[in-house]
C-alpha cells in the first residue's frame, strides 16, 4: 500500500499510489490495509488534524512504514515530522520530495 495525503497538490498519475485528500480519509486506508510499503504527507490539511497526526496515529497503533516522504513547505510542521519520524520510525528510509501544486 502505498498512500499519498494532501488536501490540495495534483497527484502523481498512474495507480501506483492511494490519494487522499483528508486525515479521515487516510487513516481509513491505513486501517483497512495495516501493511505500509510508503507514505507522503503533507502537514497543512485545511482541518483540524495534520499530516503530523498522522504519524502519531501510525506510531500509537504500531503501523511500520519503510518509507515516509514528507512533502510539506510548512516552515512549523516540517521540521517537526521529520523529529519525529527520526524519533519514532528509526528504520524508515526518510525523504522530502516535493508535488506539484494545483493551480
Amino acid at each position: 500500500m502505498r498512500i499519498i495525503l494532501d488536501d490540495r497538490r495534483e497527484f502523481p498519475n498512474g495507480n501506483f499510489y492511494n490519494c487522499v485528500r483528508s486525515y479521515k480519509d487516510c487513516i481509513t486506508l491505513i486501517n483497512v490495509f495495516k501493511k505500509l510499503d510508503f507514505i507522503s504527507l503533507d502537514y497543512d490539511l485545511s482541518e483540524e488534524k495534520t499530516g503530523y497526526d498522522v504519524l502519531v496515529f501510525m506510531k500509537e497503533n504500531g503501523v511500520e512504514v519503510p518509507h515516509i516522504n514528507i512533502h510539506s513547505d510548512n516552515e512549523i510542521g516540517k521540521p517537526m515530522m521529520k523529529k519525529y519520524i527520526e524519533e519514532n520510525f528509526p528504520k524508515a528510509r526518510l525523504t522530502f520530495n516535493p508535488l506539484e501544486v494545483k493551480n
